[in-house]
C-alpha cells in the first residue's frame, strides 16, 4: 500500500467545491418539475371523478403518464452527456438510473392492472376477457403488450440476484432490449391517452421528449464516439504480461495529444476492441499510465470472459475508445492537500494526478 500526497495546482481547477451538489440538485428540480407538468396534464384534462371504477381508471391513467414520461428521463440519464458525467459522475448517474428503473416497473405494473380492473368493473366484464379485448382491439396495444413483456424481461435480468449470474456481456445486450421496449409501447399513449387525443399541444410535447432524448442518444453514444473512431484511428501495439491474470495493453493512433489534453486523472474510457468475441461489448477500465501522444495504456486483470480475453489481442486490432468519463477527478477536492490510500490491481498511478510537490512518505 502506498500513500500520495498531492498538491492542486491552478491547471487541476475545475468547478468550485459543492457545484457537483448544485448540479444535482438542478437536475432533479428539472425531473421534478417535468413531473409536475405530467400531473397537470392529467388534471387539466380529468374531470368529476364518480364511483370506484372512475377512480381506479384515472389512477391508472396517471401512472401510465408517470411511466411514460419517467422512460426518456431514464435514457437521458445514461446518454452519457459530457458535462453530466463530467461533473456528476457515472456512478452517481447509474444509481439514479437504478432507483428510477425500479420505480417505472412499478408504475407500469399498477398502469396495467388498475387499467384492466377499472375497465372490468366499467364494462362489468370478467378480467381475462377485459385482458383480451384490451390487447386486440385497442390500437396499438399488441405492441404495447410486447415492450411491456419486453420490459418486465429487462427489469427481471437486472434484479441483483440474476445480474451476478451473467457475464457482462450478456446482461449488456438484453439491456439493450430497453430502447425496443420503449419504441413498441410509445406510440398506444398517443392512440389510446385521453390527454393527447384530443390535445395537439400535448401530442408535439409527447413527441419532443421522445425524439428528443433519442437525438441525445443518438448524438453522445453513437455519433460523437464514431468521429472519434475515425478521428484517432486507435490500434493495438502491445499486450504485455505484468503478471499471472494481469495485462497491460498499449494503443496507439491519430492525434492522441488531443485525447490527453481532455483526458484528467481519475476519468476512465469504455474500451470497444474490434476482435471476434469483444467488438459486441464496451468495457470500462482506467488509463494505467498519464495518456501522452505516443500511446495510451490500460492494465486490466482477469475477472470475466471480457478481461481475460485482452491477454490474447493481436497488435493491429482496431479500437473503440469512448470518454473520458467520470468526475473522481481534482476537482471534488475542498482543500489545498489530500491524502490517497491505494491497494489492489484496479488503482493506478497516473503521473499527472499524482506528481507531489514533495516526495510522499510511504507506508
Amino acid at each position: 500500500m502506498t500513500t500520495t500526497v498531492a498538491t492542486r495546482t491552478a491547471t487541476d481547477r475545475g468547478p468550485a467545491p459543492g457545484h457537483q451538489d448544485t448540479v444535482a440538485k438542478a437536475l432533479l428540480a428539472a425531473i421534478g418539475a417535468g413531473a409536475a407538468a405530467v400531473l397537470w396534464l392529467w388534471w387539466s384534462d380529468t374531470g368529476a371523478i364518480i364511483g370506484a371504477a372512475q377512480w381506479i381508471t384515472n389512477g391508472a391513467r396517471l401512472c401510465g403518464l408517470l411511466a411514460g414520461y419517467t422512460a426518456p428521463v431514464l435514457l437521458l440519464l445514461m446518454a452519457r452527456i459530457p458535462p453530466l458525467d463530467r461533473t456528476l459522475g457515472t456512478d452517481r448517474l447509474a444509481r439514479w438510473h437504478a432507483m428510477g428503473g425500479r420505480y417505472l416497473v412499478g408504475l407500469v405494473v399498477s398502469h396495467v392492472t388498475l387499467i384492466i380492473w377499472g375497465y372490468s368493473l366499467t364494462d362489468h366484464t370478467g378480467v381475462v376477457g377485459q385482458t383480451t379485448e384490451i390487447v386486440f382491439h385497442y390500437p396499438d396495444m399488441i405492441k404495447a403488450s410486447c415492450g411491456t413483456l419486453l420490459l418486465f424481461g429487462v427489469a427481471a435480468v437486472s434484479a441483483r440476484a440474476a445480474r451476478s449470474r451473467l457475464r457482462y456481456q450478456t446482461w449488456y445486450l438484453l439491456h439493450l432490449l430497453t430502447y425496443l421496449s420503449i419504441v413498441l409501447v410509445f406510440f398506444h399513449q398517443l392512440s389510446n391517452g385521453d390527454e393527447f387525443l384530443h390535445d395537439r399541444a400535448a401530442r408535439i410535447c409527447w413527441y419532443c421528449l421522445y425524439l428528443g432524448a433519442g437525438a441525445v442518444i443518438v448524438c453522445f453514444r453513437f455519433a460523437l464516439p464514431l468521429r472519434d473512431a475515425q478521428r484517432h484511428r486507435l490500434r493495438v501495439a502491445e499486450v504485455r504480461t505484468e503478471a499471472p491474470g494481469v495485462v497491460s495493453v498499449r494503443i496507439t493512433g491519430l492525434r492522441l495529444e488531443e485525447l490527453a489534453a481532455r483526458t484528467r486523472p481519475g476519468q476512465f474510457f469504455r474500451w470497444r476492441f474490434l476482435a471476434p468475441g469483444l467488438a459486441w461489448s464496451a468495457n470500462p477500465y482506467s488509463l494505467s499510465a498519464a495518456p501522452t501522444g505516443d500511446g495510451l495504456r490500460i492494465t486490466v486483470k482477469e475477472r470475466g470472459g471480457h478481461s481475460g480475453a485482452l491477454a490474447g489481442l493481436r497488435p493491429g486490432t482496431r479500437v473503440l475508445a469512448e470518454g473520458p468519463y467520470g468526475a473522481f477527478t481534482a476537482d471534488r477536492r475542498t482543500g489545498p492537500k489530500v491524502l490517497l490510500l491505494a491497494a489492489g490491481v484496479g488503482i493506478t498511478r497516473c503521473g499527472r494526478c499524482s506528481r507531489p510537490s514533495r516526495p510522499p512518505p510511504a507506508s
